[in-house]
């Protein structure tokens, strides 16, 4: 029998999964943990963690000499110090992609919705004035341009290209013969946010891409531009995001991720008119609901079954 500890349900329902553990011998204890001084006080004896958003480092890890497998309820590892998990041998297992529909129908949802008006619309109907409503863009006039192309990206361009002018793409990464087709590829971000009427984000966070959009990337995109992020909050400067939609350089935002997580009570993207958020909604359906914590239980007990290297 191992001792597992959920560290925090990332506001998923685990009962099922706990009955899964519990029936497999394990015993499981869930946190709910916001910090991980609380992971480390409460854990001491886990020989497993099911993570999903509190962070686990190398002071983590020291203090809890236990633990040799750890199960994420993501598909990034972020919050996970993978150089200090290896060093230890802890099995870190994170989630396959198994939110890639749900995401890029997210992002294609708050684009429409920011392109459409339809937050103003909703507001014009008190009054039932569509005038009250700035006019529309026609969309298959737009450019729609993506910083990033994997399965994510690769599934919006799909569900988009019919709608948009054109659909461009920049990542260095994805090699020519893995290259979608109906999608011209563009060799420089700067080349990306100059064509981009609606500026989709599917990048990892990392110390290139945070703030990858910032003031001298919204002065190279059209005027009257959209941003949509549904990958990582970091990569957006909210304070060159805010001043440009003030002074209507932007036309709106659509953001389902925001740094920090979660905002402040008076986080100015919170109130703003032109800004459509979503509180990291993207990967969230009945199925992924359900998947991402058993899919996370299974990893945690396969992680186990496996012998100990002394």
């Amino acid at each position: 029998m191992a001792l597992i500890c959920v560290t925090d349900t990332g506001g998923l329902d685990f009962a099922a999964g706990l009955e899964r553990l519990d029936a497999a011998g394990h015993e499981t204890i869930v946190l709910e943990a916001t910090d991980p001084g609380e992971v480390v006080e409460r854990a001491a004896e886990a020989d497993a963690l099911i993570v999903s958003f509190v962070p686990v480092d190398a002071e983590v890890l020291a203090a809890l000499p236990h633990v040799r497998a750890i199960a994420t309820t993501t598909v990034g590892l972020d919050q996970i110090d993978l150089d200090a998990a290896r060093s230890a041998g802890v099995d870190v297992r994170p989630l396959p992609p198994l939110a890639s529909e749900e995401v890029a129908t997210h992002a294609l949802a708050g684009m429409l919705a920011v392109l459409r008006e339809i937050p103003a619309g909703r507001d014009a109907a008190r009054d039932w004035d569509f005038r009250q409503m700035p006019a529309p863009r026609r969309i298959s006039e737009l450019t729609l341009a993506l910083y990033g192309m994997g399965r994510i990206a690769q599934e919006l361009a799909v569900m988009a290209r019919p709608l948009f002018a054109r659909v461009v793409a920049y990542d260095p990464y994805v090699i020519e013969a893995s290259w979608p087709t109906g999608v011209e590829r563009v060799t420089t971000p700067e080349a990306l946010f100059s064509a981009a009427d609606v500026l989709g984000l599917h990048a990892p966070a990392t110390a290139q891409t945070r703030h990858v959009v910032n003031a001298r990337a919204i002065g190279l995109m059209p005027y009257g531009a959209v941003v949509v992020n549904v990958a990582r909050g970091e990569l957006v400067d909210q304070d060159a995001l805010v001043d440009a939609l003030d002074i209507g350089r932007l036309r709106g935002a659509f953001l389902d991720v925001l740094d920090p997580e979660p905002p402040a009570p008076d986080d100015p993207v919170l109130r703003h008119p032109r800004i459509v958020v979503t509180p990291h909604a993207g990967f969230y359906s009945d199925v992924t609901a359900r998947d991402y914590v058993m899919t996370a239980v299974d990893n945690v007990l396969a992680a186990l079954a496996q012998p100990v290297h002394s």
